[in-house]
């Protein structure tokens, strides 16, 4: 499956606003455009799928469990770390605020995701 396919899927079965779609789309410019990472199924589908669970959970003010204290520290190791935490940074502006626990998890897909590259 495509990445613009499971896009479809979760906004058509209601699982992804479209303001949530469309930002969504918005993160996938960013890496293309920015960081010159073209996002697929294969190396960003659990990023995106979490991403929109996410932006989800933040419209709903629905609460998330923080990232494992030892999964946060062991991130904190990661020698993109830092760079992930600056591309959370970027895509603030234009997803808007996130909660510290989902800046976690998304630092961590981040991590993995730069660690393919």
């Amino acid at each position: 499956m495509e990445l613009d396919i499971r896009l479809n899927i979760f906004r058509d079965s209601g699982m992804l606003s479209e303001k949530n779609y469309n930002k969504v789309l918005q993160v996938i410019r960013y890496f293309d455009e920015v960081k010159n990472i073209r996002l697929v199924e294969e190396n960003s589908s659990m990023f995106i799928t979490h991403l929109c669970s996410s932006l989800e959970r933040i419209d709903k003010n629905e609460p998330v469990n923080d990232v494992d204290m030892e999964i946060l520290e062991a991130l904190k190791l990661e020698e993109n770390y830092k760079e992930a935490i600056n591309v959370v940074k970027d895509l603030k502006e234009f997803l808007g605020e996130i909660p510290k626990e989902e800046v976690n998890f998304l630092v961590m897909h981040i991590c993995a995701l730069l660690r393919q590259e």
